[in-house]
């Protein structure tokens, strides 16, 4: 699933590509699905990857930031604090912390 979203997020960096993804409702809808239901602490990487493509979505004339505000906000940007107060707790393992690093 990483190798998919890091395909796709240095695809979302073409604008053409960028247009043509972020006029897709199921691009929008798989975001949320995502973020809503994926382990933090375990998928940080993923969670990156995923934070960077839809940012990349969002940049430009494309229907997705109008897709995004028609969600209700408070469960969106729930998400995002969880995902960012994450990048605050203490981890022991390198790997983990240099997976934080990234996320943050």
């Amino acid at each position: 699933m990483h190798l998919i979203l890091e395909i796709l997020e240095a695809g979302s960096m073409n604008e053409a590509v960028r247009l043509h993804l972020s006029e897709r409702k199921k691009i929008k809808d798989l975001f949320l699905v995502v973020i809503k239901s994926v382990n933090i602490k375990e998928n940080r990487r993923l969670l990156s990857s995923l934070i960077q493509f839809v940012s990349n979505l969002c940049y430009g004339t494309g229907k997705f930031r109008t897709m995004l505000r028609s969600e209700n906000p408070s469960d969106f940007f729930g998400n995002l604090t969880l995902v960012l107060h994450s990048t605050s707790d203490q981890e022991q393992d390198k790997q983990k912390n240099s997976d934080r690093i990234v996320l943050k």
